[in-house]
């Protein structure tokens, strides 16, 4: 969610972020590549069919993100005067890191049983109380979806990202780590309503 603050962090070090993800982007690959090895093996359960098609999904997002970063790199691979931020660099950057953002907090979603496991080590919080809470955000989140306009971007209404740079920057985290709680929280709850089922 740093990432989606363009405005905030300025072109040098969105750069600079960018592609630290996509480093810690291959890491993560590499260190859960049994997953692939796995991919042909066993029956798919909706589960698992879930967790395949959102990790196929951010994947392809950033791919697009990787070759539209590349494309757009005035610093990091400035050496290799390649820079275009023509239309189809914008349009591809828009579209593949807005679905990026979704589906990478769907991914966290389908690992989020592991962070409460490890949250009980340090606070036990209440069933209820954690449903609530993720319910609030959740609405918070349909709220700031809307608010921020993220419609247009996943389906490309528009070509720029328009900023209020007057706004305090509390308040854009707050909107966009609520939005990123919506999606972690729907594809929780949805793998947990499915194996209750």
């Amino acid at each position: 969610f740093i990432l989606m603050a363009y405005h905030f962090t300025g072109d040098a070090m969105h750069e600079y972020l960018g592609f630290l993800l996509f480093i810690f982007f291959i890491l993560h690959h590499i260190l859960n590549f049994n997953w692939y090895k796995n991919l042909p093996k066993g029956k798919y359960n909706f589960n698992r069919a879930l967790n395949t098609f959102i990790n196929t999904m951010l994947f392809l997002c950033m791919a697009g993100l990787m070759i539209s970063g590349i494309l757009f790199s005035q610093r990091v691979l400035g050496f290799l005067n390649i820079h275009n931020s023509g239309a189809f660099t914008r349009r591809l950057h828009i579209i593949s890191s807005s679905w990026a953002f979704i589906f990478m907090s769907a991914h966290i979603g389908m690992h989020w049983g592991m962070f409460i496991n490890m949250s009980k080590k340090f606070i036990n919080i209440k069933k209820p109380i954690s449903i609530i809470t993720a319910l609030l955000i959740s609405l918070y989140g349909i709220i700031s979806f809307i608010k921020r306009g993220l419609y247009n971007k996943i389906f490309l209404m528009t070509e720029f990202s328009f900023f209020n740079y007057e706004e305090p920057i509390i308040l854009f985290f707050t909107d966009y780590i609520s939005v990123m709680g919506l999606f972690i929280f729907m594809s929780y709850y949805l793998q947990r309503l499915n194996s209750k089922l």
